[in-house]
């Protein structure tokens, strides 16, 4: 049998002859995990943020909450990771993990005392990476103008989640110590990013944002959808003879 030469006249191998079974090459599902985008083997994130309040007067409130979530997080060998900032009796908190892990979250902030009048603001799942990656405590002692808005509640905790999510990304491209010197000396950009204290206090009060109850009650047990021709289907039994 002859063999092929290449320019150099060294032998080359016989070209290789695709088998009958794979002519139609790999199924998507093998490009998808082999390329690390199909949801077998990526993990998703939930990222989100609710509001609440604790008493001013305590000077141990910031210490208290920090070792709940610090406890908390490792009860349930949750690595999360985000933004918990504390301001004067209001906190506003910006969280990624697993919608599960979030959940989980949720039912110890149901039975912790010294937070109340949480609001969930936002919550966003299927995100495909964090923006930061530790979870960053930060008791905030800024001035800044009123930026709470009566008239619309809504938006104006929507804006305060664009801007935490803003916030959080360009944290997140900062090393972990720089992370740090930047929150202990936040620039003005960064300034103009923090919630007030106002605007925290008039969310975690509102009553048109998702309670802590309610949205365990929608999102804490498995969703059943009851569909209008499900109760007219199935059809009858066919008549046996």
């Amino acid at each position: 049998m002859a063999t092929t030469q290449d320019d150099e006249g060294s032998p080359m191998a016989p070209p290789e002859v695709m088998k009958e079974d794979d002519i139609l090459g790999p199924s998507l599902l093998d490009v998808m995990q082999n390329m690390s985008l199909s949801s077998l083997k990526a993990t998703f994130y939930s990222r989100s943020c609710f509001v609440g309040t604790y008493s001013s007067t305590d000077v141990d409130g910031p210490k208290k909450i920090q070792d709940f979530f610090v406890k908390t997080l490792q009860s349930l060998s949750c690595d999360a990771s985000g933004l918990v900032f504390m301001l004067e009796g209001a906190l506003v908190v910006l969280i990624e993990s697993t919608a599960d892990h979030f959940t989980d979250i949720c039912v110890a902030l149901q039975g912790f005392p010294n937070v109340s009048d949480v609001k969930v603001v936002a919550t966003c799942d299927d995100n495909s990476k964090r923006l930061i990656q530790s979870l960053y405590f930060k008791k905030l002692s800024i001035s800044k103008p009123n930026d709470a808005n009566e008239s619309d509640i809504p938006q104006a905790a929507s804006t305060m989640f664009f801007n935490l999510v803003t916030l959080a990304r360009r944290l997140g491209t900062q090393p972990a110590a720089n992370i740090k010197k930047s929150l202990a000396a936040p620039s003005n950009s960064d300034q103009v990013l923090f919630p007030s204290t106002e605007l925290v206090l008039l969310v975690a009060k509102s009553h048109d944002l998702m309670t802590l109850d309610e949205y365990l009650a929608i999102y804490r047990d498995p969703i059943t959808v009851e569909l209008e021709s499900e109760r007219v289907w199935p059809i009858h039994p066919l008549i046996s003879y």
